[in-house]
């Protein structure tokens, strides 16, 4: 089953700003569109996946 984007995504993206400053601001990756949102669920509210809110990295994670 693929998911189709609704569009919500686009109205939700912030302004740019540093990588390792994206989840400090309290903005969320959502995986399956590699997208950043600014959003206060869990889940993405385009595709229904599950939004990450830490980083991957053991470097940008330190730096939190």
């Amino acid at each position: 089953m693929g998911q189709i984007c609704k569009g919500i995504c686009e109205r939700l993206k912030p302004n740019s700003m540093p990588n390792n400053l994206r989840y400090k601001s309290g903005q969320k990756r959502c995986g399956l569109y590699n997208c950043f949102l600014e959003y206060e669920g869990a889940f993405c509210p385009c595709c229904k996946t599950r939004l990450r809110s830490k980083p991957r990295s053991k470097k940008v994670w330190n730096q939190l």
